[in-house]
């Protein structure tokens, strides 16, 4: 047997996906950290108070939700475009199987722990809606936020999930089951210029940026399959725009160039939306102009794809590739973490929203708790029950003949009964005449 679980002697005709691209992974550590900074924030103040310049860029956490979207289209197509584009019904239904086994058993243990928590503390008469609201607890509605569909049919992103940032892994999985039609309609695309896909990807988050420039709508009142499709669509257009890419001479620079030019605009773009934000002033319907760093998203993914060097070196490291590996444990516990605590401090209507010295003085606990048990979801439950999934259904090999002894098969010959010979044959034969002499 090979290691690809072929018999010896068999042809691998399976298409070959293109080598990992390291920084990706550094940068959904990234993300996910961009994102529980923005949660943070209730109860982080004082802290952001003395960083006066990281409040605009924390102030635009949410987007990295959308950034999450992006990533996911392009690492989707960057390794199934070949496979899934001659797709077979086997190479569609492991594909399904194991993004179900990537997703779901981290997802099953916090939505378990979240519901378990609802339930005690609605069943006491505590308020477990402090802050955020969710479903009704109970067995029923537990089964149906263990399909990972709750988010389906809910137009609204608070109320449907036991574990509010898991309407994303909804949103998710919904873009993994139609993953096999959109990578046919990708396969159409793949021979577009390196320029015009980019162009595409970028165009295809545009709608998002102009809705935040013109109107200003906070991310909660977003609808959500609007921003699944734009942010997968423009992730899957990037992969295309960077495997033409790839042969490029000087790929490498142009990747730097596009890496430093979309951090930079990031950060710009987040500090306009801020000094928008204040400039408006208070007012009864909320603003947040955040999402228009959005378009600049395809832009980085796609440089830091390109080259290896400035921040594709830093997120290519040992560590950010561990944090990278944990990072969804982190985005789905984080928040939990938050609100267990919030829920216990504010146990009074009076208290609500007051920062207490100890609560401002737990936000370093709350972040380092929270780290640690991603850790332990991702060594724990993660990665053993992903193994174990996916080695159920891995390729074995086809029945072979048994080869048999040599003792075996002679003893497995037969000798057929000894056969009379003909007398004359089987008869002694006169002796030759002596051969004369030859004389010299």
């Amino acid at each position: 047997m090979r290691r690809n679980g072929l018999p010896r002697g068999t042809q691998d005709t399976r298409p070959a996906r293109p080598g990992p691209v390291p920084a990706l992974t550094g940068l959904r550590a990234v993300a996910a950290l961009w994102v529980v900074l923005l949660h943070l924030q209730i109860v982080a103040g004082p802290y952001l108070d003395q960083l006066p310049l990281l409040r605009p860029v924390i102030g635009a956490g949410w987007t990295g939700v959308e950034l999450f979207f992006v990533l996911s289209g392009f690492v989707l197509t960057w390794n199934y475009l070949d496979e899934l584009g001659r797709p077979t019904p086997r190479r569609v239904g492991l594909f399904v199987w194991n993004r179900f086994a990537r997703v779901w058993p981290a997802w099953a243990a916090v939505t378990a722990v979240a519901g378990a928590w609802l339930w005690v503390m609605r069943s006491r008469g505590a308020d477990a809606d402090v802050v955020s609201a969710h479903p009704a607890s109970g067995l029923p509605e537990l089964m149906r936020q263990l399909t990972m569909t709750q988010q389906w049919g809910h137009a609204e992103l608070g109320g449907a999930s036991f574990v509010p940032p898991g309407w994303s892994v909804s949103a998710e999985w919904a873009a993994y089951l139609a993953f096999p039609l959109l990578v046919l309609a990708a396969g159409l695309l793949r021979r577009l210029p390196a320029a015009v896909l980019l162009v595409g990807a970028v165009a295809a988050l545009a709608p998002r940026a102009v809705l935040a420039f013109e109107q200003g709508v906070p991310d909660s009142e977003q609808n959500w399959l609007a921003r699944l499709a734009c942010g997968f669509t423009a992730g899957m257009l990037t992969a295309l725009a960077v495997r033409r890419a790839q042969g490029w001479r000087r790929g490498d620079q142009v990747g730097l160039v596009l890496t430093w030019s979309a951090v930079g605009g990031i950060a710009a773009g987040a500090a306009w939306a801020a000094w928008l934000t204040w400039s408006e002033g208070p007012s009864p319907t909320p603003t947040d102009h955040y999402g228009v760093v959005v378009v600049l998203f395809p832009l980085l993914v796609a440089g830091l794809a390109l080259t290896a060097r400035g921040p594709a070196r830093w997120l290519s490291s040992g560590s950010m590739q561990y944090a990278g590996r944990v990072s969804y444990c982190l985005y789905l516990v984080h928040f939990t973490v938050i609100e267990a605590v919030l829920s216990l401090w504010w146990t009074s209507p009076a208290d609500l929203g007051t920062l207490h010295p100890g609560l401002v003085l737990a936000v370093p606990g709350i972040l380092a708790g929270s780290a640690l048990l991603a850790v332990g979801l991702h060594h724990l439950v993660e990665e053993p029950a992903r193994r174990y999934l996916v080695a159920a259904v891995r390729r074995r090999p086809a029945p072979t003949r048994p080869v048999e002894r040599p003792t075996e098969q002679l003893a497995a010959i037969r000798i057929p009964h000894p056969v009379a010979l003909d007398h004359r044959l089987s008869a002694p034969r006169a002796p030759l005449p002596p051969v004369p002499a030859v004389r010299a």
